[in-house]
C-alpha cells in the first residue's frame, strides 16, 4: 500500500464531511462547484493581503539575518579597544550558533502551543497581538541602533537574544495561525503565502545587494532594513482587520464555522484531542512532504550554497559576477527568484497528487549529497570535490529552489484537503508546524554536514 492510501476511504464526495484522497483535490467536482458559488474576491484584494502575510511572515527575520554579518558581528558585538579599533568577541565569533539556538527554538515551541491551545475567538486575536509584538520589537531594535553598547557588549548581546526569542516565537504563532484561516479558502490562498514568503526573501537580498554596492554607513543601512519591516508589519496588521469588509472573507470563514460545528464548550478539549489524532492519521503523509522539503532546502541553503566557493586550479577569480557578489547572487538571489518561481507554477499545475507527492519529495534529498560534493568548504573539506562546474552547481541551485517553491506550495496546499472538511484548519496549522520542524531540522542536519566534509574524507 503507497503511503497516504487508508483502508475503506470514502468513494463519494460527502459535502458536509469528506474530501475523497483518491484523486487530487483540484478535480473535486463538489469543491469546485462550491468556489463558483462562492463571491467573487473583488480586484483580487483578499488573495492580495494574504500575499502581503506572506511577505509579512518573514519580512523583520530575514531583515534581521541579512544585517547580522555587518550590523551585529562586526559592528555591535565588537569591543572598543583603547586605540579605538574593534576587537572580535566570544559573542561576535559565535553569534550564528547562539542566533540559530535563541530563534529557532522559541518558533518551534509556540507553534507546536499554538495547535493546542483553544482561545475564544479563534485565531484573530493571536493574529493582532502576535504582529503588536513583532512590531515593538522592530522598533527596540531601531532604538538600540543608536545606542552605544562598545562598553556593555555581554549586556546588549543578552537584550538582542531575548529580542530574537520574543521575535520568532510571535512569528511563530503568527505564520502558524495565519496559515490556519487560509486552510479554509481555495488552495490558491495557501499558495499565496508561501509564494509570500519567497518574494521576502528576493526582496530583502535585492536590497542586501544594493546596501554592499552603494552604502557605506552600516547604522543607516540597519535602520533603513528594519524600519522597512516595521512598516511591512504595520500594513500586515492593518490589512488582516480590514478582511472583515470583503464579502469573499466573510463567506468562506463563516462556512468554516459551519463544518467546524458547535460543540459544547466543556466537551471542547476532548474532541479536540480526538481531532488531533484524526488530522494526522488522515494526513500524515502531507505533514511529512511538508517536512521533508524544508529538511531538505534548509539544509543546503543558505548554509552550503553559500559556503561554495568559485573553483580554479591556479586560484584565480575569472567568473562575471564580481568576487564579492558571487554568494549574493549564486545563493540568495537565485534561491529566492527560483523559489517565487516554483511557486507561482503551483498556481496553474498541481502535479503530483497528493498520494504520489512523497516520491519526488523523498528523491531530492538526493540534492544533499551533490550540493557537498560541489567547491563546498575548499579550505577546511577532506574530501575531492566532485562537482567543479560553477555552471553545475548554478544549475543544482535553480532544481533545489524551483522545487523547494513548487513542492512546498503542493504540500501545504493538499494538506488541509486530504481530511475531514471540519479540520481543515487544524491540519493547516500543523503543516505550519512540521515547516518549522523542517527547518530547525535541516538547520541542526547542516553541522552534521559540515563535519562529515571536513574530518571524515580521506
Amino acid at each position: 500500500m503507497a503511503p497516504g492510501t487508508q483502508n475503506g476511504t470514502e468513494k463519494h464526495f460527502d459535502s458536509e464531511h469528506k474530501r475523497p484522497e483518491e484523486e487530487p483535490f483540484i478535480e473535486n467536482t463538489a469543491a469546485k462547484q462550491d468556489e463558483l458559488n462562492a463571491p467573487k474576491d473583488k480586484y483580487n484584494a483578499v488573495y492580495l493581503i494574504m500575499l502581503l502575510h506572506g511577505i509579512g511572515c518573514l519580512m523583520p527575520w530575514n531583515m534581521f539575518i541579512t544585517i547580522a554579518p555587518s550590523y551585529f558581528v562586526n559592528y555591535k558585538m565588537m569591543e572598543m579597544a583603547p586605540n579605538g579599533t574593534l576587537l572580535p568577541t566570544p559573542y561576535s565569533l559565535n553569534f550564528f550558533s547562539y542566533l540559530g539556538i535563541f530563534s529557532q527554538l522559541p518558533n518551534l515551541l509556540l507553534n507546536l502551543l499554538n495547535i493546542f491551545v483553544r482561545l475564544r475567538g479563534g485565531l484573530a486575536p493571536r493574529i493582532g497581538i502576535s504582529l503588536i509584538i513583532v512590531g515593538v520589537v522592530c522598533v527596540f531594535t531601531i532604538i538600540m541602533i543608536f545606542v552605544d553598547s562598545s562598553t556593555w557588549v555581554f549586556g546588549f548581546f543578552v537584550i538582542t537574544m531575548i529580542s530574537v526569542a520574543i521575535l520568532n516565537g510571535a512569528n511563530g504563532v503568527y505564520q502558524n495561525s495565519i496559515y490556519g484561516v487560509v486552510a479554509d479558502f481555495p488552495p490558491s490562498f495557501t499558495n499565496a503565502i508561501i509564494l509570500g514568503n519567497n518574494l521576502c526573501g528576493t526582496f530583502v537580498t535585492v536590497i542586501s545587494i544594493a546596501t554592499v554596492m552603494f552604502s557605506k554607513d552600516i547604522q543607516w543601512a540597519a535602520f533603513f532594513y528594519f524600519f522597512v519591516a516595521l512598516l511591512t508589519i504595520g500594513a500586515c496588521f492593518v490589512t488582516f482587520f480590514m478582511l472583515k469588509r470583503f464579502e469573499f472573507y466573510v463567506y468562506y470563514t463563516e462556512k468554516a464555522h459551519c463544518k467546524s460545528g458547535d460543540e459544547p464548550e466543556e466537551e471542547e478539549e476532548v474532541i479536540s484531542l480526538e481531532r488531533y489524532a484524526e488530522v494526522l492519521r488522515q494526513g500524515w503523509v502531507q505533514m511529512y512532504n511538508v517536512f521533508c522539503v524544508f529538511f531538505v532546502t534548509l539544509t543546503i541553503f543558505p548554509a552550503i550554497m553559500a559556503d561554495v566557493k568559485l573553483f580554479r586550479a591556479d586560484g584565480k577569480y575569472d567568473f562575471f559576477i564580481p568576487d564579492y557578489l558571487f554568494t549574493a547572487v549564486t545563493t540568495f538571489l537565485l534561491f529566492n527568484v527560483f523559489a517565487s518561481v516554483g511557486s507561482v507554477i503551483a498556481n496553474f499545475v498541481q502535479w503530483p497528487n497528493p498520494k504520489t507527492l512523497w516520491i519526488p519529495v523523498t528523491l531530492r534529498l538526493l540534492l544533499i549529497p551533490a550540493f557537498m560534493f560541489c567547491n563546498y568548504r575548499p579550505e577546511l573539506r577532506s574530501w575531492p570535490v566532485l562537482i567543479e562546474s560553477e555552471w553545475t552547481f548554478i544549475f543544482l541551485g535553480i532544481v533545489m529552489s524551483v522545487t523547494s517553491g513548487y513542492f512546498s506550495s503542493l504540500a501545504m496546499m493538499y494538506a488541509p484537503r486530504v481530511v475531514d472538511t471540519k479540520n481543515c484548519r487544524i491540519a493547516g496549522m500543523m503543516a505550519a508546524f512540521f515547516l518549522i520542524l523542517g527547518i530547525c531540522c535541516g538547520i541542526v542536519n547542516t553541522f552534521f554536514v559540515s563535519y562529515f566534509i571536513d574530518s571524515l574524507g580521506r
